[in-house]
């Protein structure tokens, strides 16, 4: 949760539709701002004070999205005692100071910007793609500020765009920090590599049976068990009602009759709407229509309606509420007036093409399998009481199963992750972790409590608690006979490539070693530090790590071993500077731009006064925590 929400403060979601306006004061470093001046209010940025209710409409914002998000409801007290509320505060400061320093030094969005930034962003947009003031004002409604609020809050949020803008426009890398990275990740080797083949090592041999168990008794720390616990549960969801759901033919055509449209190609419909911007001109219109005077002659008489037809199916207009107003209106009746974005609308539907049915014969058997899931919900639905008075009454999982009619599982003995002695989860554990964690709690015999998720209804009982052991030799003789020869087969890698190094040490040619040792030589391989590289990066890791003539083992990312020699070392040539110096450049920029905003922000802490109130401060956390011990 505090990953997820911290994460959320700095996302775009906390900011809505104007997260690229928004992400940079997340990234300004400033210190702690809560140092200091003991003033009125609660934190005073320049001129301007930020509010405790300006953090919690931020909050609110946060928790929402969490809540649809996740699907689970937090409280303010958590954010606060998770931390994000003191990043919201943070944030505001920073926000504020930003804006507050564009004003002093005559940077500041002017409306005619706000405005098209309003204009500009999609969701402000009616179903004619027109600017919805409407839509703006359930924006600002959403977060609990009032329209020329939400606009105060976009001019902050351009201002810090420009003077961000200006702060990176100024930036310039220099080639002198650029240069020895250029150099380092540009630097050419030239190696000799060497690695096992099949016919390296010689087929293993399986040793005399005392070896073996010799060998068990020095390791058996591989072959301990730990603790495990054979469980049994009764699960049911709807899907086991289905068999009890009993459904006539004639109860099928009835249901296909009734929901004919959704088996049927859209419908069209051909509408003629009147829009004006007074409510009242729409308004006479509308009466004098229902007093018997026709479109035409209704329309000449009220200035400022306008007409428009059009032929629409579901989904054609952008906003949904207009659209499913339009197709729920009834044929040759005006209706309205509706207020839509910034204007008032009227419709009358003149004529419905109904869509094209699907036989019956073709859908029957989805109509019947929607109407027998309908049917096992509610029989589902209905077991619940029962299920609860059995299982508070002490009644086995057996008596529960006979009357339920859901079977009773039982699972091969399983470890605390939930998992077989084969590595196998059961779906059902895997599904209930909070369940497992209680098993492992329980002694045998007792049982969890129930276990509600959506639609499913479970209870687990702990059949046998299995204590830790060791796994007796006769038991795991084929695994300890896999280690065993795994195991000398790695030394007898280890020791080829061992081998082969001494010897390329000792002045013989890498390629005649490597023969003698009946590994694979590949030859002369060129390789550059920050390219890429078809071989394994642990053994060009290591590669790059010795100096011109050295030679040593390194393994690759399966461990197995390689012999690497370094022939020669060439530094950085125009051909890969020209390769890497893009990429370079922007890596040393990304890491300058941080320095620079940091510099900024302490300098932007000097130009604007941050004036927390300390007693206010402490006071806002403070009842938090006396919220959570309420």
């Amino acid at each position: 949760m505090l990953g997820f929400m911290r994460g959320f403060v700095k996302s775009k979601w906390s900011v809505g539709l104007f997260a690229l306006l928004i992400i940079s004061f997340g990234i300004f470093g400033f210190q702690d701002p809560f140092r200091g001046v003991v003033g009125g209010g609660f934190v005073q940025v320049g001129d301007r004070e930020i509010r405790p209710l300006d953090v919690n409409r931020q909050v609110d914002v946060i928790l929402e999205r969490y809540r649809l998000e996740k699907g689970e409801v937090l409280s303010p007290s958590d954010a606060a005692q998770n931390g994000v509320t003191q990043e919201v505060l943070q944030n505001e400061v920073r926000r504020v100071a930003t804006s507050e320093f564009g004003k002093k030094i005559g940077v500041v969005a002017s409306q005619s910007a706000v405005t098209n930034l309003i204009s500009a962003t999609p969701g402000f947009k009616d179903a004619l793609g027109r600017l919805s003031i409407e839509q703006v004002a359930r924006e600002a409604e959403s977060r609990k500020m009032s329209v020329p609020e939400f606009e105060a809050f976009l001019r902050d949020s351009l201002t810090g765009q420009y003077l961000e803008q200006a702060v990176e426009a100024a930036l310039v890398t220099p080639e002198i920090l650029t240069r020895p990275l250029l150099r380092f990740n540009g630097e050419m080797r030239t190696l000799s590599l060497a690695r096992l083949s099949r016919e390296s090592l010689p087929e293993p041999k399986t040793p005399p049976e005392a070896e073996l168990r010799d060998f068990y008794a020095k390791n058996t720390a591989r072959f301990q068990q730990p603790e495990r616990r054979r469980i049994s549960v009764i699960s049911y969801s709807p899907a086991d009602f289905l068999d009890k759901v009993e459904l006539k033919d004639a109860e099928v055509k009835t249901e296909y009759d009734r929901r004919i449209r959704d088996f049927s190609s859209p419908e069209t419909r051909e509408v003629a709407q009147f829009t004006a911007a007074d409510r009242n001109a729409l308004q006479t219109f509308v009466d004098l229509v229902k007093s018997g005077t026709s479109l035409e002659e209704a329309i000449k008489k009220s200035a400022g309606v306008t007409r428009v037809d059009l032929v629409v199916k579901p989904g054609d207009l952008t906003d949904k509420d207009y659209d499913r107003f339009i197709f729920s209106s009834p044929v040759a009746t005006l209706q309205g007036p509706l207020p839509l974005n910034n204007a008032f609308y009227a419709v009358q539907v003149n004529k419905v093409t109904p869509g094209v049915a699907k036989p019956f014969e073709e859908v029957a058997e989805t109509v019947r399998s929607q109407l027998a899931e309908g049917e096992a919900q509610r029989l589902f639905n209905g077991s619940e009481e029962a299920f609860y008075d059995m299982a508070g009454g002490g009644a086995s999982l057996e008596e529960i199963s006979k009357d339920i009619g859901a079977p009773v599982i039982q699972f091969d003995a399983v470890n605390a992750s939930g998992q077989t002695r084969k590595r196998v989860q059961p779906k059902l554990l895997a599904d209930h972790p909070d369940a497992m964690k209680t098993l492992f709690a329980l002694s045998a015999g007792q049982t969890t409590d129930v276990i509600e998720s959506e639609n499913d209804r479970a209870i687990f009982r702990v059949d046998e608690v299995i204590a830790p052991y060791t796994l007796p030799y006769e038991e795991v003789a084929n695994d300890v006979r896999v280690i065993y020869l795994a195991q000398k087969m790695q030394e007898a890698a280890d020791k080829i490539a061992a081998d082969m190094v001494s010897a390329v040490k000792a002045g013989q040619p890498f390629d005649k070693a490597a023969a003698a040792q009946k590994m694979a030589a590949l030859g002369s391989v060129q390789v550059i530090r920050a390219a890429n590289s078809p071989i394994d990066p642990n053994v060009r890791e290591a590669a790059f790590k010795l100096q011109q003539g050295d030679v040593t083992v390194a393994r690759d990312s399966q461990g197995a071993p390689w012999v690497v020699k370094v022939d020669k070392i060439e530094p950085l040539n125009p051909e890969t500077e020209a390769t890497l110096k893009t990429q370079i450049d922007q890596q040393v920029s990304q890491s300058l731009l941080g320095d620079v905003r940091e510099v900024f922000a302490l300098g932007l802490q000097a130009a604007v006064p941050i004036k927390p109130n300390e007693k206010a401060v402490t006071a806002y956390f403070d009842s938090f925590k006396k919220e959570a011990t309420q």
